[in-house]
């Protein structure tokens, strides 16, 4: 062991921490005028400095402008190009500027709606008449509020990719009753919010409208007189700007057809560019239906200019020298970096058929409540320092190296979430919880491995060596098995499903690199430093033999019994089943004075009957408006066997409970869920493809029996856990959607550990029936999965007595997922593989 080269991998260890802990910088977000000031070339420059004067009297005298936005305004008052004051790359004007300082000022992870608030959109969708070609070639116009409610769900998807264009997949979207929406997104820097504003007022109308054969006529007597001039009917005067590196800018005029000769439908994908002279330009690629509409319309006008107009605004006016066939175009002019990305990501999305109109912006405070989000993160530091003193008590010295790897795993996925721009969520702490799990069930099974290694008589050194070996093709297997299903989350599922993938296979990875590879390193720095000479550890079981596949017709009887029970518990709960998450219910919005703890209310809210509510505060942005919104299910409340609208019922209770908080203007909305259809059908979609991916992995690492029990043990777990869960009088809401997959990925890392250790006893032959088989890999195993599923259900329990009522729900869905998912690896798919496999193959390798 001592043999092995250190400084290689020393220095590798080194920078890999180094470059994650630095990206975890900031953790907070920066001032935005001190983060121009550091950029700049020179920190005194006196240009920097009068910019930022000026925007700062520009806020002082109008609350509502944004610094980035004062800032910009300023520059360009003064006629001050930031370009060559700020350290940047390809900053071509101010606006690129903005967008770097917005970068550099953000914090490095950003919190979900749930742990920190955010900003609240209330977006009023407006519907317009839209002219479409039919079948027959003839133009047809339908007006988008005959059929409003389909084109709201149109546009709510359409937003949620936006906002995943940002990274941002944990926003919260549902309808606000009439032809509002209510947009919720996890952002609190003024800065974020400005940008945010601009993706969603885009509404990504892309028309190719001819230029009038005349425009440069028409276009000489409008700028000799442009009160006078009068537009010729059905055309309108609309300008471009000519921008090239190093020269002046170059207005240019058309007079543009206002009827499209297509429009943006046909697009397939947009990407930007640039061209050889710097040039920002944005590709388009039709699809079949584009590329055969934009042949026609070019091969029909050649010689013509085609002006591209975006949400009105027209970029170029290119001639059509030839006819286009080959399904491809581009859009230049005057872009910054962020809005070029910003229009590429809104045109490959979709255009909205309906306009938007910003109601309303408001802050929000935590949905989980500041007590909730205080005990939560308590009970996690506690739980995780009581899991760690666990390992070293267990474990001594691999346990110590053991905690040092958890540690650098947790800054390693911080740090890698930060580089990746994701937001931390319950769901992502959902994820963090089975990747931190996940490497101390890699320790434990290396550190099970030397022992057995030690029991058999081996050095130290062969002993540790031969641990890592043996353990590293099962932690790969059960790792990659769970990262892959991650990845297909992250692709076809949205919303909070795929922020829990995207932290889960981040997570998979900082744990593949601490378990096997620090850990390793840090067992060869400790016998560099001093020799090891012995490894004292715990035995929880010296020598196992319990007859697990004895019972097996019974299990299976049981297991059978048990999954119809909990078939019959969700349809005889039917739509109750769901939380507001799902099927949306009552706002009721209050003013008030004095802000309650949230806890207090739900608490009232709870002993007055009223369970499953949305708590939260919200401000607007000048914070004269301070609002109590509380969401409540549909099914309306009786009182004193008399009717009465939750709205009046909730006003009295908290008039007389909390009168010191002074609430009044009560006003009550009907809410559509968080969940939408196409969020559900994604998210069904990903788990079934998941499914079918772990099977045919399964499958190629092992037999193909293998993936069928893995598949049926999974689903097994998914119904039985959901049926307890269901029994025991709760609902499903978006946090328990989580847990149940982290409960897959538990379940599917049990099995995986269970079926190795039976390929590798089937191969050496160490018994000619293969129940026995299982029964000694179960028994070897034995130790690895109670101290896996105990630490884990340590932490849990923790955190479902003190980490406040909000997580309860998430808690309690995973504690029952890891008792169910730890039985049904040694019961479950053990008995369908040895019903499936048999003892021919064991009785070959006897033989041989």
């Amino acid at each position: 062991m001592n043999k092995r080269p250190y400084a290689f991998r020393l220095t590798v260890a080194i920078i890999v921490m180094a470059i994650f802990g630095l990206s975890m910088y900031p953790l907070t977000p920066r001032d935005f005028y001190e983060t121009l000031n550091s950029l700049a070339t020179n920190s005194n420059d006196p240009e920097i400095a009068k910019v930022i004067a000026v925007a700062k009297e520009k806020q002082s005298a109008d609350n509502s402008i944004y610094s980035s936005q004062a800032v910009l305004d300023a520059a360009d008052s003064l006629g001050v190009d930031m370009t060559s004051l700020v350290k940047g790359i390809d900053l071509q004007d101010n606006r690129d500027v903005i967008s770097l300082v917005r970068k550099k000022s953000g914090s490095s992870i950003r919190l979900g709606m749930d742990l920190n608030g955010g900003v609240e959109f209330l977006l009023e969708l407006i519907p317009e008449k839209q002219e479409t070609t039919g079948a027959d070639g003839k133009k047809e116009v339908f007006d988008a509020a005959d059929r409003f409610d389909h084109f709201r769900d149109i546009a709510i998807e359409t937003l949620r990719t936006r906002m995943e264009s940002q990274k941002i997949f944990e926003s919260e979207i549902s309808p606000a009753g009439g032809r509002f929406i209510s947009l919720r997104v996890p952002v609190v820097t003024k800065e974020e919010k400005l940008k945010l504003l601009e993706l969603i007022k885009m509404s990504a109308k892309l028309r190719f409208c001819l230029v009038h054969e005349k425009s440069d006529e028409f276009i000489q007597d409008y700028l000799a007189d442009p009160s006078g001039f009068i537009s010729p009917i059905g055309y309108s005067i609309m300008e471009t700007t000519d921008i090239q590196k190093d020269k002046k800018a170059v207005k240019r005029y058309y007079l543009v057809k206002n009827s499209p000769e297509m429009d943006g439908k046909g697009i397939a994908e947009a990407w930007p560019t640039t061209d050889e002279f710097g040039q920002r330009k944005i590709l388009l690629r039709f699809n079949n239906e584009g590329r055969r509409k934009f042949g026609e319309v070019t091969s029909k006008n050649i010689g013509r200019l085609l002006g591209i107009v975006l949400d009105e605004k027209l970029y170029c006016a290119p001639v059509i020298n030839d006819a286009i066939t080959t399904g491809s175009a581009e859009i230049s002019g005057r872009f910054s970096s962020e809005e070029i990305q910003n229009i590429s990501n809104a045109l490959t999305s979709g255009s909205l058929p309906l306009k938007i109109r910003i109601d309303g912006m408001f802050d929000t405070d935590p949905t989980l409540g500041a007590d909730n989000v205080r005990q939560g993160v308590w009970a996690g530091i506690i739980s995780m320092l009581l899991v760690g003193l666990f390992m070293i008590f267990y474990y001594r010295l691999p346990g110590i190296i053991g905690v040092i790897g958890l540690l650098c795993n947790f800054v390693v996925l911080l740090g890698a979430m930060a580089a990746f721009d994701s937001t931390l969520t319950l769901p992502g702490i959902g994820g963090i919880i089975l990747a931190i799990g996940m490497s101390v069930d890699a320790n434990i099974l290396i550190y099970e491995r030397i022992r057995e290694e030690l029991n058999s008589g081996r050095s130290i050194t062969t002993a540790i060596d031969n641990g890592y070996s043996r353990a590293f093709t099962v932690i790969v297997d059960s790792n990659l098995t769970t990262f892959f299903v991650g990845l297909i989350l992250m692709y076809f599922g949205t919303g909070a499903v795929k922020g829990f993938a995207v932290t889960l296979c981040l997570g998979i990875a900082s744990c593949l690199f601490t378990a096997l590879f620090l850990s390793r390193l840090l067992f060869d720095l400790v016998d560099r430093v001093r020799t090891i000479k012995k490894l004292s550890m715990m035995q929880l079981f010296e020598h196992p033999n319990f007859q697990v596949m004895k019972y097996r017709i019974v299990v299976l009887w049981v297991a059978v019994i048990l999954v119809t029970l909990s078939l019959v518990a969700g349809l005889v709960r039917g739509t109750s089943s769901f939380s507001i998450d799902f099927t949306g219910g009552q706002q009721i919005t209050f003013d008030y004075q004095d802000a309650i703890p949230q806890k207090d209310i739900e608490s009232a809210l709870v002993a007055a009957g009223y369970n499953n509510t949305r708590i939260a505060y919200k401000s607007s942005s000048s914070g004269a408006e301070k609002k109590l919104e509380i969401v409540v299910p549909s099914s309306g409340h009786q009182s004193s066997g008399d009717a009465v609208s939750d709205s009046h019922a909730i006003s009295k209770l908290l008039t007389s409970k909390f009168p010191a908080a002074k609430f009044s203007g009560s006003q009550e909305n009907s809410v559509g869920g968080l969940v939408g259809m196409q969020f559900t059908k994604m998210a069904l979609l990903a788990t079934f493809i998941a499914f079918i991916g772990i099977m045919f992995y399964v499958a190629l690492r092992f037999e193909f029996n293998y993936g069928f029990a893995a598949v049926f043990g999974l689903i097994h777990d998914v119904i039985l856990s959901v049926g307890i869960y269901l029994v025991c009088g709760r609902q499903i809401s978006l946090p328990v959607v989580a847990s149940v997959l982290t409960i897959i990925g538990y379940s599917i890392n049990n099995s995986i550990v269970i079926f190795d250790r039976v390929r590798e006893n089937e191969k050496l032959g160490v018994d000619s029936s293969f129940w026995n088989v299982i029964d000694l890999s179960v028994n070897q195993t034995l130790s690895r999965s109670v101290l896996t599923s105990g630490t884990t259900l340590l932490v849990l329990l923790i955190m479902f007595f003190f980490g406040g009522v909000s997580i309860n729900d998430f808690v309690f869905m995973m504690g029952i997922g890891v008792v169910v998912g730890f039985f049904s690896s040694m019961y479950i798919c053990t008995s369908l593989i040895g019903v499936w496999h048999g003892d021919k193959n064991v009785q070959k390798s006897l033989i041989k």
